[in-house]
């Protein structure tokens, strides 16, 4: 509910009439709603990525936060990458990303 709250209050375009706006917004979102409800082959399920994720196939998706410079592993952690990348393979500079969409919708 908090949520809904806070995306409609988001959406208010004037702010010399902020209610009767809110007020719209709900109504537009009712009547979509409503109109899904009905007939659901309106919905064409395409929602697409949020700004600055990275789709690595197979439906995992990188989501936003990450670190904002690079960094090189410690001995350990290059030690493990290596491991999982061939000995063989220059060990790069990382970033970090904090969330991942899994398959499933499930974000870790």
């Amino acid at each position: 509910m908090e949520r809904t709250i806070g995306n409609l209050g988001q959406e208010i375009r004037q702010p010399s009439k902020p209610y009767e706006n809110l007020a719209e917004e709900g109504v537009w979102r009712s009547r979509v709603n409503a109109l899904l409800a009905i007939m659901p082959e309106l919905d064409d399920g395409i929602k697409g990525h949020p700004k600055g994720s990275v789709d690595l196939k197979d439906g995992y998706i990188l989501l936003h936060k990450r670190d904002k410079r690079p960094w090189l592993p410690t001995r350990e952690e290059a030690r493990i990458i290596g491991d999982f990348i061939g000995q063989d393979q220059p060990l790069q500079h990382f970033r970090r990303w904090a969330r991942l969409r899994l398959p499933n919708g499930q974000i870790v």
